[in-house]
């Protein structure tokens, strides 16, 4: 036991809490009677929390891996909802969550020092806090740059649980990634104009004549694309990427399969060239680096080109991909000319960058007309300067240097994510945007790279706090538990 003044400070706060939590669930009728109503955005959103905010405390205080598990099924299933009756991004308020779930179950008179990762991540957020304050302008400024801080900083809550935990929290991103992926196929077969998204209207999806379809032209026809949940088929083809390489590190037998050929379907049907190039650049890097037996490679590669060439027989992937990068490939052209125009775009912003409330960044018109460089490292340079555009580019290289350590294991699940990893880095951060401007694709990247299977975050990382051994907490925090309990 501590001396006599931290035992009554430690009284005092328990009780404190305690009163608090037990207004809070008074108010809960209170609340709901409100939400019926018709109330403003703002108010909305602080009578849910206020409702939630009793249940939050007890999940985060006796059953924290929960909340974890949710943020991960919600990222996968989800990455564009809403909390219901409000704009409030559903993802980011989960992101907070961890967050704080992660403060409560710190433990007593130690703290596990920051990985070497994390640091790294800890320096783009110090840098990309030092462009804002130079570039800042507008709102939209400060409230862009929040919605990327919360997104990246889930990586430190993740870093915080014990390696079985992460891999539990993996899987339930596996369980969201398939199920949205049975849903989206499930659009793609039977409604095609998305009105099976009214189903999820709560969280804020639904449709409005049609406007669901994404599509590409080959030949003079229309290919529908899958989207679903993920609304953009090039960010749901990411989001289904990261869930392919976590089914094969994190399940075995039937399961994988069934997981993994789910994902891997819904993945192909969103004809993402970045996600369908990654995968493919990431499994020849297996076969090339991964420890493994010559038969079980050469074996893999027998499946995997029947699989592709089943892939390739169909007109649209066939053209989707063959016909990349060609001359007549209006996206080529594109990307060229925005590369070309890139010194131009940052003359005289170098340093500090043009902004993080850019309109380009929030109105998908806007961006075609600017026809910013669709690359993310250097798109990071275009919003942050060259200093944030640095300390991205050390994150991504200090994570294949980890993604090569894991590849160069005997165990299978390291080297399937370390491949994925590299083949992520290397196609579809060069092709495509979205972990730089959108806030769900943000926290997909902070996620991915909490799962990297590396001797920092997997072998020699001091283990953490159990999240049935409360014993090890704080002891404010404990008497707050025995309180309540």
């Amino acid at each position: 036991m501590g001396p006599p003044s931290a035992a009554r400070t430690c009284g005092r706060l328990a009780g404190a809490v305690r009163i608090v939590v037990w207004i809070f669930a008074a108010m809960t009728p209170l609340v709901a009677a409100f939400l019926a109503s018709d109330a403003a955005p703002g108010p909305r959103i602080i009578a849910l929390l206020a409702m939630g905010f009793p249940l939050g405390i007890w999940v985060a205080l006796r059953r924290p891996l929960w909340i974890y598990c949710v943020y991960a099924f919600s990222l996968a299933f989800v990455p564009f909802g809403v909390l219901p009756s409000s704009p409030l991004p559903l993802v980011l308020l989960l992101g907070v969550s961890i967050g704080a779930t992660a403060v409560l179950q710190l433990p007593s008179g130690r703290s596990r020092p920051f990985t070497s990762l994390e640091w790294w991540v800890l320096g783009l957020v110090v840098t990309s806090m030092l462009s804002l304050a130079v570039t800042f302008s507008t709102s939209y400024d400060l409230t862009e740059f929040s919605k990327w801080l919360i997104a990246t900083s889930t990586l430190f809550a993740l870093l915080r649980l014990q390696p079985d935990r992460l891999d539990i929290v993996g899987r339930w991103y596996v369980f969201g990634a398939a199920s949205a992926s049975l849903f989206a196929l499930a659009m793609l077969l039977f409604d095609r104009a998305g009105n099976m998204l009214s189903v999820l209207s709560f969280l804020g999806y639904g449709t409005a004549g049609g406007t669901n379809l994404r599509y590409v032209v080959g030949e003079g026809e229309m290919t529908v694309r899958l989207t679903g949940t993920y609304v953009d088929p090039n960010a749901g083809g990411l989001f289904l990427f990261v869930g392919v390489l976590l089914a094969l590190a994190l399940f075995r037998g039937l399961w994988q399969v069934v997981f993994t050929g789910i994902v891997v379907l819904a993945m192909t049907l969103t004809l993402s060239r970045s996600a369908l190039l990654s995968i493919a650049v990431a499994f020849l890097i297996f076969l090339a680096v991964q420890n493994m037996r010559f038969g079980g490679k050469l074996r893999m590669f027998g499946f995997a080109a029947i699989a592709g060439a089943v892939l390739l027989a169909i007109p649209a992937i066939q053209e989707r991909i063959l016909g990349s990068f060609g001359s007549n490939d209006v996206g080529s052209s594109a990307r060229a000319d925005a590369l070309r125009d890139y010194p131009k775009h940052m003359d005289g912003n170098w340093l500090f960058g043009l902004g993080w409330g850019r309109i380009e960044f929030r109105d998908g018109s806007v961006g075609m007309a600017v026809n910013h460089v669709a690359n993310a490292p250097l798109l990071s340079v275009y919003r942050g300067g060259i200093i944030v555009g640095l300390f991205f580019c050390a994150v991504l290289i200090y994570g294949l240097v980890l993604s090569y350590r894991g590849l160069r294991r005997s165990e299978a699940r390291h080297g399937f994510i370390g491949a994925g990893f590299i083949g992520f880095t290397l196609v579809a951060l060069q092709l495509d945007f979205p972990v730089i401007t959108i806030p769900s694709v943000a926290a997909l990247f902070a996620f991915f790279l909490a799962n990297l299977p590396t001797s920092d975050n997997y072998l020699a990382r001091p283990a953490a706090i159990p999240a049935t051994e409360w014993e090890e907490l704080p002891r404010s925090i404990r008497r707050t538990r025995e309180v309540l309990t």
